[in-house]
Order: structure tokens, then C-alpha cells, then sequence
């Protein structure tokens, strides 16, 4: 009896290993059971106000949980898995912080998020988000810093990201003074969504494959610098600011969808844009609707056009420098911009006195704007031969046009070492291909005799 009861525990053992093999991980020989969650809300629950609670890196947790009293949550490798329709983990109060965690979303809903903060004075650092939802959203939540977390949508298997709903990687409303800075955001709806509230700091920032890039709303006295959007829908959409500093950021490659933009403003005012590298978009910069606006040192470069300004008055263009874009400007029903010193690789240029700057104009001719804003299907007459005749028959009533009164003949550079690097390669190719030649001459001449 014994022997049979011991070999019907062999036979079930094998049974299981073969029947269910997603039990185990690992190659045979070191079968391990499921991970089992350990529920995270308790351990809250039974730490004390102002404990430094240090999760188990050796465990799961699973949500939902919520944090009412200030605390420090940390781990190195601690996860927690949520999928209820709650957010794995909510904030209430204030002057709390988390770090370090992998907090994973499972419920799949654009509302969703996978950390809510409703409070102020908390600090989210060092975070890796993975989210069917919104990754970290903060409601009517003031001053708080969300700081080098890491947040990612689930992959779209041969969908449009532009057509599917999804929620936002960091989504704020109605909330003060955050700083968000050194997040990195992948495949969500908006990468980094701003609405209403002020004071906002976003820096450093990176956000790839989303719709906008970035998008504020509503929000006063924004400063938006150093950041990078890259294959985005639309690197950056700023509507609706008064007042804000958009300096040294990067836009690339906006390229994939017929409303692609590097950087879009409308209805933006009073604002500074400075400094900013818009390269490889359909358009570089969208303006609409937008007036007393200061766009300097931008680097505009390699998009299908450059500018593009509608409806929008009283801006100021300085320094800026247009190269190797298809079009290097469009403007359409803008009166009173001010354009002056900035550099255009394809404007004709005469500098009589050697200061720099031509003593010819450079206009900016809206004639193709206007006639496939009308009839979009004439974008494929895009440098035919007989556009520029076409230019020249309305080449009449400039004083709409857009026009650069003194264009630089070399465009600023922004750092010195740099560009002499770049001349140092330039000039080291170019004596490689001088001695390259004179080697294929001194062969040709060899063979000859």
C-alpha cells in the first residue's frame, strides 16, 4: 500500500510539470512555484506617521494601495502588481515619498492611472511605471517633484499609436509649482500633459512615440527647457500660455503623420522661444494665432518647412537660423512680425558694408500656402517647374508677407568649441580626399608610361 501511495505522489508531481508547465520558470531541475503578492495596503497600514518603510526586493505587492499619512516608501527591486479598476498606489497626504519601485497597471483604461496624488510636498523619484492606463497623475496636487522616473504604455502590435486611446504619462491638472524633471516616457497617449495651475517646472525630460510629446494647456509662467521629443505625432503643443519660457529643447523627427510638428503654438503669448533645435519634422514650428512672442537662436533645420505662421501678429524673430529645410517659411494672414538678423541658406544675400548682415530682404512668398490651404490636392505641384512662375505672377500686395529686413550671410553658433571640432573633421576629410586623389592620379600616370 505504501508503494502504490508513493507512486501515485510521483505520478501526480509529473502530471503537474507536464500539464502546467507556466507554474515553473526556470530549466529543468530548479522548478520554482508562481510568485505569490503579498498585499501591500497591511504593511501601510501598520507603519508608523513618518516611517522609512523599505519593501522586501524579494517579494511582489500587489495593489491597490493608498498612503494617508507621510511615510517614505523604498525599494531597489520591490514591485507592485495592480489589477483592480483603483490605482496601484494613491497619495493622500502630504510629505510623502516613493522610490525605487516597479509598479506595474494591469486594468486597461485611459483613467486610470497607476499613481494618483491628490496631496502636496511629495517627492516620486527613480519610479519605473508600466501602465494599460495613465502612468503618474497629480489632481489639484501642489508642489510636489517627480524626478528620473521611467514611464511605459503597453506596444501596439500593428496599430496606429495616433488612433488608439490611451492615457498620459504624467497627467496634471489644476495643480502648482511641480517640478518634473529627467522622466522618460514611451508609447503613451501624451508623454507629459500639463493643464491649468502655474509655476510649472519641466526639464530634462525625454518622451518618445506618443501623440504630443508634450502638451500644456491653460498653465501660466511655464518653464519647458532642456527637454527632447522624438517620433512623436507632435514634439510639444503649447495652447492657451501666457508668459512662458520655452528654451533649449529638442525636436526630432516628427515626421510620421500629415499634422506632424516639431514645436506647435497657439493661441501663445507674450513668450519667449529660445534656443530650441527643431530638426527633421514636417513642419519645425507651427505658429497660430499667437502674438508678442520672442523666437531667437532657434535652429530650424532639415524639415519639410521650416516656419509656418498663421493668423498670428507682433511676433519677434531674431537670430534664428533656417538651413536644408524644403521650405524654409509659410505665413499666412500675419501682419506686424518683426523678422530681423536671422540666417536663411536660400536667401540672396549682398553685404556692402561688411557688417554681417545683407542689405537685401529676404521675403517669404505665402503664394503656395494659400492655394493648398484652399485645394489640398495641389501639394503635389510642390516644385513643379511652373510654381515659381506662378510665384512671380502674385508677386503683388507684400506688405502681408513675412519678411527678414537685414538676413544674417552666417548663422549664429551656439558654442565655439564645437564648430571648430567640426572644422577640424571637415578639414582632415577633405586632406584625405585631396591625397586620395593625387594617389589615383600618380596610379593612372604609372600605368600610362
Amino acid at each position: 500500500m505504501r508503494g502504490n501511495s508513493r507512486r501515485r505522489t510521483v505520478i501526480r508531481a509529473f502530471f503537474m510539470l507536464a500539464v502546467f508547465p507556466a507554474v515553473f520558470h526556470g530549466p529543468l531541475g530548479t522548478a520554482q512555484a508562481v510568485e505569490v503578492s503579498v498585499p501591500l495596503q497591511p504593511i501601510i497600514d501598520r507603519a508608523a506617521s513618518g516611517e522609512v518603510l523599505t519593501l522586501d526586493d524579494e517579494k511582489s505587492y500587489s495593489g491597490p494601495a493608498v498612503i494617508d499619512k507621510p511615510l517614505t516608501l523604498v525599494a531597489k527591486k520591490g514591485k507592485i502588481v495592480n489589477d483592480s479598476d483603483q490605482p496601484a498606489l494613491t497619495v493622500k497626504s502630504d510629505n510623502v515619498a516613493v522610490e525605487g519601485l516597479t509598479i506595474v497597471q494591469m486594468y486597461r483604461n485611459a483613467a486610470v492611472p497607476a499613481v494618483l496624488v491628490e496631496s502636496s510636498n511629495n517627492r516620486l523619484e527613480a519610479l519605473t511605471v508600466k501602465s494599460l492606463g495613465t502612468g503618474i497623475q497629480l489632481r489639484q496636487a501642489d508642489d510636489n517633484i517627480l524626478k528620473d522616473n521611467a514611464i511605459a504604455g503597453g506596444k501596439l502590435t500593428g496599430q496606429n499609436p495616433s488612433t488608439v486611446l490611451r492615457g498620459n504619462g504624467i497627467d496634471v491638472y489644476e495643480s502648482s509649482r511641480n517640478t518634473i524633471t529627467g522622466n522618460s516616457v514611451d508609447l503613451m497617449q501624451d508623454g507629459i500633459y500639463i493643464e491649468g495651475g502655474q509655476s510649472s517646472v519641466v526639464s530634462g525630460n525625454k518622451t518618445f512615440r506618443s501623440r504630443y510629446g508634450f502638451h500644456f494647456m491653460f498653465t501660466e509662467e511655464l518653464l519647458f527647457s532642456g527637454n527632447q521629443g522624438t517620433k512623436n505625432v507632435t514634439g510639444a503643443m503649447v495652447m492657451g500660455v501666457t508668459g512662458a519660457a520655452i528654451r533649449d529643447n529638442r525636436f526630432e523627427k516628427q515626421n510620421s503623420n500629415v499634422n506632424s510638428q516639431g514645436l506647435l503654438l497657439y493661441d501663445v503669448k507674450q513668450s519667449e522661444v529660445d534656443g530650441n533645435a527643431v530638426q527633421g519634422n514636417r513642419v519645425g514650428l507651427f505658429v497660430q494665432q499667437s502674438e508678442g512672442n520672442l523666437l531667437s537662436r532657434n535652429e530650424i533645420t532639415g524639415n519639410f518647412i521650416g516656419l509656418q505662421m498663421l493668423d498670428s501678429s507682433d511676433n519677434r524673430l531674431r537670430e534664428n537660423s533656417f538651413v536644408s529645410n524644403v521650405v524654409p517659411a509659410q505665413s499666412v494672414n500675419s501682419s506686424g512680425n518683426d523678422a530681423d538678423g536671422n540666417y536663411w541658406d536660400g536667401a540672396q544675400v549682398l553685404d556692402l558694408d561688411g557688417s554681417g548682415f545683407s542689405n537685401l530682404p529676404y521675403e517669404i512668398n505665402p503664394f503656395f500656402l494659400r492655394i493648398t490651404g484652399s485645394v489640398p490636392a495641389f501639394q503635389l505641384l510642390f516644385h513643379s517647374p511652373g510654381m515659381p512662375v506662378l510665384e512671380q505672377l502674385f508677386h503683388t500686395d507684400t506688405k502681408e508677407w513675412l519678411k527678414d529686413k537685414s538676413p544674417l550671410l552666417e548663422p549664429k553658433q551656439p558654442g565655439g568649441s564645437a564648430d571648430q571640432s567640426a572644422d577640424y573633421k571637415i578639414a582632415a576629410v577633405s586632406v584625405l580626399l585631396l591625397a586620395a586623389s593625387l594617389y589615383s592620379i600618380f596610379l593612372c600616370r604609372g600605368k600610362t608610361t
